[in-house]
């Protein structure tokens, strides 16, 4: 797996009850397999990963994993706060059949770059699946700094970089910095970001997007576009998806993602508690938008 394209990072969805519908899921992810999405990965932010323990994770990415059959690689998230957990997440998500691992530098006190560097090298030692980095500063509290990702880079098994920063324009000169630090061509530096991908400036090597896996064909329409620099399509998805992702931005992230999928007709449980599920009231405007995108460019 070479983590690039469009990836999708679907919710897990939850019962009324609070548990994992493995149904759902399924069907979910059966349908990304044929939407046109490049990849998948289960278990990220998106897959509230933080909130499920090992043996959910391990049955969320069998289930994901069997659903998809092939038809595109699956990854697997296995961040977690202790490098023991993270490399039993490794050894499981292997044993699934996961084409690749995302990880990103999840701790209760925030890592420097040497306990970052050895956690890496650990998961790198455990398994030979292709390991993608995550650069989640808000979250984490460590941003990877470009020579860190440029060594770890070295290792066989480190194949790409999921990264995020304050604007296009940052985002773009990291692109070009990163690109002069590792060596040969075959490195992935993807973004992380709706609001990024929104501006219509950042291409990159991969789109890694959580409301991309409830609305495939418009994120597959407004990439298609970036890349090829088609300005006039640029501006006509964004005129009408954008609106949408912006919602979905102001809600918490997780809670805003299973309302969307609610009103998209995935996933009728709330998020797992502590979480709070964002206002219902909001359901009926991400209704509204959804109505606009359907109107111009059809199914989702």
């Amino acid at each position: 797996m070479d983590f690039t394209g469009l990836i999708a990072y679907p919710v897990t969805p939850f019962d009324a009850e609070g548990r994992i519908s493995h149904e759902d899921l399924r069907g979910l992810v059966d349908g990304l397999a044929s939407s046109g999405v490049d990849a998948i990965t289960v278990l990220g932010s998106s897959g509230s990963f933080a909130y499920l323990d090992r043996s959910e994770r391990s049955q969320v990415a069998r289930t994901a994993i069997d659903a998809v059959d092939g038809r595109v690689p699956v990854a697997v998230g296995i961040s977690s706060v202790g490098t023991r957990e993270v490399l039993d997440a490794a050894v499981d998500a292997q044993a699934a059949g996961a084409a690749g691992l995302v990880l990103s530098p999840v701790s209760y006190v925030p890592l420097t770059d040497d306990e970052v560097l050895a956690q890496v090298r650990a998961v790198c030692a455990a398994t030979d699946l292709p390991v993608c980095l995550y650069n989640n500063p808000g979250t984490t509290q460590f941003d990877y700094s470009l020579p860190v990702v440029a060594e770890l880079s070295a290792l066989p098994e480190v194949v790409a970089f999921k990264d995020t920063a304050a604007d296009a324009a940052t985002f773009n000169a990291r692109h070009a910095e990163l690109a002069a630090l590792v060596q040969g061509d075959a490195f992935s530096h993807g973004v992380s970001g709706d609001v990024l991908m929104m501006s219509g400036e950042v291409a990159a090597d991969a789109w890694h997007s959580g409301p991309a896996a409830l609305l495939p064909a418009y994120y597959r329409r407004l990439r298609s576009a970036v890349v090829a620099g088609d300005r006039s399509e640029i501006d006509r998805v964004r005129h009408v998806l954008a609106p949408l992702v912006d919602h979905v931005a102001g809600l918490r992230k997780i809670s805003g993602l299973h309302l969307l999928a609610r009103a998209c007709g995935i996933a009728a449980g709330d998020p797992r508690p502590p979480l709070l599920p964002s206002p219902g009231s909001e359901l009926r405007e991400l209704g509204r938008l959804l109505d606009v995108l359907e109107a111009e460019f059809g199914d989702r």
